[in-house]
Parts: structure tokens; sequence; C-alpha cells
């Protein structure tokens, strides 16, 4: 018997990385789905009905349910970019050129530029996303520099990823990773991640003691740990 439909709308993604289907969904963009190279795709209704109880709960988990057997939304440039950790806010221009590289680019105050092949989507997400990172850099590394002083938790490395499902991490060679993606989120909940990880630097677990010493420097850890694992859906669709 052949597969039935699919029970949801879902973008497919061709990567060559992948070594097995993955399922992703996200606030805004709903289902995505990433197949190897080479993947047929008419195994794909059979695997979705299989897997349509986890892909609802991941949906009305993330507030995505309106996707549920909607259309796909068409990729879209953002007009406006707010960044709450920084307080920020950008008006975006578009302008399509002939560059073979998208770039964003600072033109005033409050206003960016991106420019080059604004049409392709994985050009203009690049480009954003590179943007994003920078961002991250110059406004978070700071800060987090500052508060390792503070708690006297020093760390040896820092980088800014674009994690699809951590905020942060910290390894045992004291280098810590933070998601750029933190700059769509309050300053307390930004906050409250870097304690987090700066206070494994002293404890690489999640023992009472790594809580207790969490607590000594970040009083609403518990209300900001709880509302931290909502905050994707302050992530817009062009950084998912």
């Amino acid at each position: 018997m052949p597969p039935s439909k699919a029970l949801f709308e879902y973008r497919l993604r061709e990567s060559a990385r992948a070594r097995h289907v993955r399922l992703r969904v996200t606030p805004h963009g709903g289902l995505e789905v990433v197949v190897p190279r080479g993947y047929n795709p008419a195994r794909l209704p059979g695997l979705l009905e299989r897997k349509q109880s986890w892909i609802r709960a991941a949906l009305e988990r993330t507030g995505a349910e309106r996707l549920l057997n909607g259309p796909a939304p068409a990729w879209k440039l953002p007009e406006e970019i707010r960044l709450p950790a920084l307080g920020r806010v950008w008006q975006v221009t578009a302008r399509e050129t002939g560059a073979s590289r998208t770039a964003v680019r600072e033109t005033g105050p409050g206003r960016l530029l991106i420019h080059g092949r604004i049409t392709d989507e994985p050009a203009g997400r690049a480009a954003l996303a590179r943007w994003l990172v920078r961002q991250a850099y110059a406004h978070l590394a700071p800060p987090l520099e500052e508060l390792s002083r503070q708690l006297d938790l020093s760390f040896q490395r820092l980088s800014f990823k674009r994690q699809r499902t951590r905020w942060g991490s910290c390894s045992h060679h004291k280098s810590i990773s933070l998601n750029a993606k933190l700059l769509f989120l309050d300053p307390a909940l930004v906050r409250y991640v870097m304690v987090h990880e700066l206070c494994h630097l002293a404890e690489m677990n999640h023992s009472p003691r790594f809580w207790s010493l969490v607590r000594q420097h970040h009083a609403d850890f518990r209300a900001h740990d709880r509302e931290l694992r909502n905050g994707w859906k302050y992530v817009p669709r062009w950084a998912d």
C-alpha cells in the first residue's frame, strides 16, 4: 500500500553532511525536514505519519501550531531588527546587486543595508547570521568578561555560535560558547545564561552544589530558567 499523503506542510532541505533524516521545528519556520543527498522524498509521507505525535507536540511547544496543515511561510528579509538584549532597533533596507557575496552593513544610527543576492534565501540567511554573530562578539563578550571578574570565575576562551537547541555551554577546558540568538532575549535572561555557564567553571554538572552557586549570583534563577525554555519563540524566522 502506498504511503498516505503527508499530514504536515514542511520545508525540505538536502544536506551533504546529513547521514540520516532529521526533523526540526522552529516557531517561525514550522517543520523542516533535512535529508541526505540522494534520499528518495517519496519515503517522507510515511515517515512523517509515524512521527506525527512528536511533530504535533513540537509544533505546540514552540508556538508554531498555527502552521499545522498550513502553507510553509515564504522567505522574506526583515524590515526591522530588534535586539532586546541591547535595547536597540534597526530599520533595514535591501538592495539587489550583482555582487557574488551578500552582506549587511550599518549605514547610520539604527539603519542597516543588506545588499547583494537578497532574493537568495541561503545567501540572505548567511549574511544576517554573520551580522548577528558580530553583534554578539561586540556587545555580549564585554559583559561576560566583567561578570567573570565579579564572580571570580575565569574562562580561557569564548565563542559565539548559532546553536539550535542550546543557549550556552562550558567545556572542561574552560571554554564558554554562547548562542548569538541570546540577543533576542531580555537582558535578565542573558545574564542568567552567562552566570549559569560561568558557574560550570567551578561545577561541571547540575548537582545541588552547582545550583547553590548559581543562586548566590542570580537570585531569580528558577524563574529565568523556566522562561528560557520558551525563549526560542522570540527568535525571528530569519535567524532560525
